[in-house]
């Protein structure tokens, strides 16, 4: 299994609209080797809200191939939401290990 992820900073109060914005699914949830989506809230007082995009992937081959889709540059165009703080920052994870509770 592979995980993206990409930490975004949003101005404070802004964490529903950016919730909204993920909600709808899209292309992503269509792409051959796609295992689910994740978006955490950062528990924390800072100036600004944190929140981590986090999506599964069978391979890191089918992450890159939805990076490299018109799909993806299509679900991207345009300018980010002015709650934005900055750009993000993306990191990807090759799992190693994963485990549910014991039956």
């Amino acid at each position: 299994m592979f995980v993206a992820t990409n930490r975004l900073r949003i101005l404070k109060g802004h964490g529903r609209e950016l919730e909204e914005r993920f909600r709808r699914g899209g292309a992503v949830a269509r792409e051959p080797g796609f295992w689910g989506f994740e978006l955490w809230k950062l528990e924390s007082e800072a100036e600004h809200e944190e929140h981590l995009v986090v999506t599964h992937w069978e391979s890191k081959e089918a992450h890159n191939r939805w990076v490299q889709s018109e799909a993806f540059k299509r679900a991207h165009s345009g300018p980010p939401a002015d709650f934005i703080v900055g750009p993000g920052e993306v990191g990807s994870y090759e799992v190693r290990l994963s485990y549910g509770p014991e039956t």
